[in-house]
């Protein structure tokens, strides 16, 4: 079984690799032109915003 700490760490680290993967399609999106690739990346980056906050939530449940 997983320590409460270890939990937090692996949850931390699932919370950066939303944000990185987020910041990258926000990224792509401002570089290109094509517009749908731009909605395909802009409904990606949507749904990241809710993966950020369930990490978020998870690790604030951890913490608790």
């Amino acid at each position: 079984m997983y320590s409460r700490e270890a939990l937090t760490e692996i949850f931390q680290r699932i919370l950066k690799f939303e944000e990185d993967a987020k910041a990258l399609y926000d990224d792509c999106i401002e570089e290109l032109d094509d517009e749908n690739i731009i909605s395909t990346l802009r409904s990606i980056s949507n749904e990241e915003k809710g993966h950020i906050e369930l990490a978020k939530r998870l690790v604030e449940l951890i913490q608790e």
